[in-house]
């Protein structure tokens, strides 16, 4: 039985991932496996809370199936959009040449996460807005002095929706860039889509920019702009967007431009042998 708060929601399939990963793959190693097969996961739900159910199919996969069935998930996110899938690298990565140990136990994990309601969750937009799965995840393995050396903070959910409510409580036109020089896993950005929604505007009527100096951070921006349905008009950038701006639009503009290019040589990423996903928004806007 799902939590009935969003909120709780989330919190209790982060708990129950890093425990899995704590007590079977020895602490936060493998940061990028464990994030990265959360978010495969995660982009396989449906669109809509009355979607069909891909968990009976999920569960009785073995590890090798299982990686398969991942590079399906990512196969359909190529498809959709090759630029955000490039963005997402990361995260998915190692799909490309996973060794024994990058797989082992994998099954049992994703079943942890199907059993926690991950797919409910993220087909529910207004539940999936509530909090950030991804980031949580990610600050749960990122130890103390880690965090430090760095300076990330992770902000609150309770904190980041109070910020979104007084920035946007007067009013955005549509066509907006809402620029985040700072994104992390993208937290504030969710607040704005929730307050917005909220507030009867649809968060893809806006430009979404969201950087974050952080590769995996910037990757789990990629693939929450899909889960909080900010719409088709999303950047996702990698770099130092305070000193280095201009550098960073002409990286995000290379990027596209290869990732397009590729996408058309090449229109699956991953060789597989399991269907990818029906996604009712590859023919839909996910707004």
């Amino acid at each position: 039985m799902a939590p009935e708060s969003g909120r709780d929601h989330a919190r209790a399939i982060v708990d129950a991932a890093h425990a899995w990963w704590t007590s079977n793959r020895g602490g936060s190693g493998d940061r990028a496996i464990a994030v990265g097969t959360l978010a495969a996961l995660a982009l396989c739900a449906p669109s809509r809370p009355d979607g069909p159910d891909y968990g009976p199919l999920l569960l009785p996969l073995d590890d090798e199936q299982l990686v398969d069935a991942l590079r399906a998930g990512w196969n359909s996110f190529w498809i959709y959009d090759p630029d955000a899938t490039e963005a997402a690298r990361p995260l998915h990565d190692w799909l490309t040449a996973p060794t024994g140990t990058d797989i082992r136990g994998l099954a049992d994990y994703a079943r942890i996460l199907v059993r926690a309601g991950l797919l409910e969750y993220c087909s529910d937009a207004t539940r999936a807005e509530s909090d950030d799965v991804l980031g949580l995840l990610i600050a749960r393995m990122r130890s103390y002095s880690e965090r430090q050396s760095t300076g990330e903070f992770f902000t609150p959910a309770m904190a980041a929706d109070h910020m979104a409510e007084v920035l946007f409580s007067r009013d955005r036109r549509p066509g907006d860039l809402l620029l985040e020089p700072a994104a992390g896993t993208g937290t504030m950005a969710r607040a704005a889509a929730a307050t917005m929604r909220f507030a009867g505007t649809d968060p893809a009527a806006f430009h979404w920019w969201l950087n974050d100096l952080d590769p995996l951070n910037a990757a789990c921006c990629a693939v929450n702009a899909q889960l909080w349905r900010l719409g088709r008009q999303v950047t996702v950038s990698c770099g130092d967007a305070l000193n280095h701006p201009r550098l960073l639009g002409e990286a995000v503009l290379e990027r596209a431009k290869k990732a397009s290019a590729e996408q058309k040589a090449r229109p699956v990423l991953y060789p597989t042998t399991t269907r990818p996903p029906f996604w009712p928004w590859q023919f839909v806007p996910p707004s």
